[in-house]
């Protein structure tokens, strides 16, 4: 079947072939490109050789033949992975009704596809063959599979656990440090009783490797699909009470420590300076603070104490604990800030501190969501961060120019580093807790510039008031002037309308009513002349008026003529003829024709087979508006667009419910049947007291050049 014309593909996995594993892999994403039709007889039979293949020369759509294990499956990940003795694949899902199980051994028939990372596989046809083992995975590190290599292999590998979440499709995400690098696994099953006996964990994996990408085929992250318990195994499990270890001093993480081991978790314990739930908390030991990267929600208030677990990471400037954990021990008292100038804060000496600075408002302004001050003091500007808060700015209340005294946890931003007490920071930020950490000084004089310049505009304004004044009530006048010309001749146009309607319809009710006594016209004298006993005089004279009124009659072959005519072989003939017959034939229905016709017309040939069947059709539909809809008005659209006629049909009528043909509407049916026939499509849509609306298409032949 037809890939969706929105998907795209992730490669990776493995396959038993003639007693040999074959990697094969399968991963389902989204892809701007459908399959197309295949344009060589070439086969492949190895996944090497679908590997091997450009972009170009994949999306060729070769036919491939191969044979291997499932090495993963799970159509809530989007991922189906296949591998063979020489690599692995990715399987897009073209809709066929298959559920793999890794393990099993299956045949695939298909075509390439360049995908949107690495080749892959097509699948038309997918038989399960049998079972056999999975491959024997490939011992990597971090480096090989951050370069591409791996991608859609079964690989093994092993590190430390930073963290477990359950997603809601029963897959734990469990993110892993390895090789100077990480990387996400996904697994059905934890080795561990309880999720929280994981972290810290030295785990050996087995999955496939499983690339993420963007739109320029650029690798940007790497996951590990288990495809079975076993795949993940403890190698060194994590204390069982990891809140047991000692605690160190903030001011020893990342020190020349030569014997102590680095990868594990460790311990500190300091009083809270800041706090944002599921974020990060910062803790204050003494003149030492860090932050710890969290995503617990326990409540937390200024100054209590607590201990945190984490991972010790390099931060700007300041070591910081990612992938912590806290508990709270005691509350207590918040801590008081240091009070430091600007510069003292650009030694880095302070950095993660609670400090306070005294400086001038410069200014108020919005990062994104969260509200910040911008502070002078000297030749110093810093800024002052609030954070996101709902409702009313808080800061607004602080004037520029205000002297305020600023609490918050410091962080720097490093710059270039020298040795040496000379060397300042680039910059310096404060992060506040709430509108509390700022403390008006000194309000701003009265008398600021802009309260000057305010006043000057104010006098000025005042005494251009009475010359404005003069110039506006001018202007309405020439304006009010000008309305009321518009007004008359727009009254002056719409009576002249509504006479040429009035006209109009008056023409097409004569027409009408012409043709209507000049066809009984005719059945009368044909009548007279049957009769034996009229004179021959008389039936001489009646048959003179019966070729006069028959002559009207023969009009109507006109129609015929038209449409045999090679002359009139065009789109824009048949719109003409169209215009003029719809317009003639409404008017003596007494029905309001409106068209809507394109000023040109692509020189597109059009015999004279299709023009007359569609002529019958349009006929057919115009005659159902006058004798069934009771509308007072037709609108008719005729354009081209993409080489394909598009004729519109309108009334205003009464409608019907189209979704129940009535007896007696054979009239529609047909109008659908002539237009398949013709190579058409004809759509009606049509609501009681809504009008009915029918919409002929036909594609058009090839532009005469």
């Amino acid at each position: 079947m037809p890939l969706p014309p929105s998907t795209s593909f992730l490669p990776a996995a493995i396959v038993w072939r003639a007693g040999q594993w074959v990697p094969l892999v399968m991963v389902l994403a989204f892809s701007a490109h459908p399959v197309r039709a295949q344009t060589t007889n070439t086969e492949l039979h190895t996944v090497a050789e679908v590997r091997s293949l450009s972009a170009a020369a994949a999306q060729q759509h070769l036919n491939v033949r191969l044979r291997g294990v499932v090495t993963f499956f799970d159509e809530g990940l989007f991922s189906r992975f296949m591998q063979d003795d020489t690599s692995g694949v990715y399987l897009y899902d073209a809709g066929l009704p298959v559920h793999l199980i890794p393990g099993q051994l299956v045949e695939v028939a298909g075509t390439t596809s360049s995908g949107e990372y690495a080749p892959i596989v097509v699948p038309k046809e997918i038989h399960v063959v049998g079972q056999g083992p999975l491959p024997s995975p490939r011992r990597v590190g971090y480096d090989e599979m951050a370069s591409g290599q791996e991608d859609s292999q079964f690989v093994e590998i092993s590190g430390v656990v930073r963290s477990v979440e359950l997603l809601t499709n029963q897959y734990y995400e469990i993110e892993i440090a390895t090789g100077g690098g990480r990387l996400s696994v996904y697994a059905r099953t934890l080795p561990v009783d309880r999720v929280e006996a994981l972290p810290d964990s030295t785990v050996r994996v087995r999955g496939v490797c499983s690339t993420q990408f963007n739109r320029r085929r650029q690798l940007f992250a790497i996951r590990l699909m288990v495809p079975r318990p076993e795949d993940l195994v403890t190698e060194s499990p994590a204390p069982s009470d990891p809140f047991a270890i000692a605690a160190r001093p903030i001011g020893s993480l990342l020190q020349f420590t030569p014997q102590e081991s680095f990868g594990r978790r460790v311990k500190v314990a300091g009083q809270v300076i800041y706090y944002e739930p599921g974020k990060e908390v910062f803790l204050q030991e003494g003149d030492q603070g860090v932050e710890v990267q969290t995503r617990g929600q326990e409540p937390l208030a200024l100054g209590d104490q607590v201990e945190a677990l984490g991972f010790v990471s390099q931060g700007d400037y300041t070591p910081l604990l990612q992938d912590g954990i806290y508990r709270k021990l005691t509350a207590g008292p918040p801590l008081a800030p240091a009070r430091v100038t600007p510069d003292e804060a650009l030694n880095g000496k302070y950095d993660c501190q609670l400090i306070q600075v005294t400086a001038r408002v410069l200014d108020r302004a919005l990062l994104g969501t969260e509200r910040y001050l911008v502070l002078q003091e000297g030749d110093i500007i810093f800024q002052a961060f609030l954070g996101e808060l709902d409702g009313d700015d808080p800061l607004a209340q602080l004037e520029n120019g205000s002297r305020v005294a600023v609490t918050g946890v410091c962080r720097i931003e490093p710059g270039v580093w020298l040795a040496g007490d000379t060397w300042r920071a680039k910059a310096f930020r404060l992060q506040m807790r709430s509108i509390a950490d700022v403390t008006l000084v000194e309000a701003p004089s009265w008398w600021t510039l802009r309260r000057v310049l305010g006043a000057a505009i104010a006098v000025s304004v005042a005494a251009l008031a009475a010359f404005a004044w003069v110039v506006v009530l001018r202007r309405q006048v020439a304006e009010r002037g000008r309305e009321l010309e518009i007004q008359i001749q727009e009254r002056q146009l719409a009576e002249r309308r509504r006479e040429i309607e009035q006209e109009r319809t008056r023409v097409a009710q004569d027409l009408h009513d012409e043709l209507g006594s000049t066809l009984t016209e005719v059945s009368m004298l044909g009548s007279l002349l049957q009769t034996p006993s009229i004179p021959l005089e008389t039936r001489a004279t009646h048959l003179e008026k019966l070729v006069q009124v028959s002559r009207a009659v023969v009009a109507t072959l006109d129609e015929i003529v038209w449409a045999v005519n090679p002359t009139y072989d065009s789109v824009a003939s048949l719109a003409s003829y169209y215009s003029l017959f719809a317009q003639r034939f409404l008017n003596l229905a007494g029905m309001a024709c409106r068209l809507t016709v394109a000023e040109t017309f692509p020189a597109a040939p059009l015999d004279s087979r299709l023009r007359h069947g569609v002529f019958l059709a349009f006929k057919e539909a115009l005659n159902n508006a006058v004798r069934h809809s009771g509308a007072s008005q037709v609108h008719i659209e005729m354009s081209v667009a993409a080489h394909v006629l598009r004729i519109v049909i309108a009334d205003n009528g009464c409608g019907f419910d189209a979704r129940r043909r009535q007896p007696g509407c054979d009239g529609l049916a047909g109008m659908q049947e002539r237009m398949t026939r013709l190579g058409g499509h004809c759509e009606i849509t049509s609501q009681p007291h809504q009008g009915t609306t029918v919409i002929f298409t036909l594609p058009l032949g090839t532009p005469v050049s």
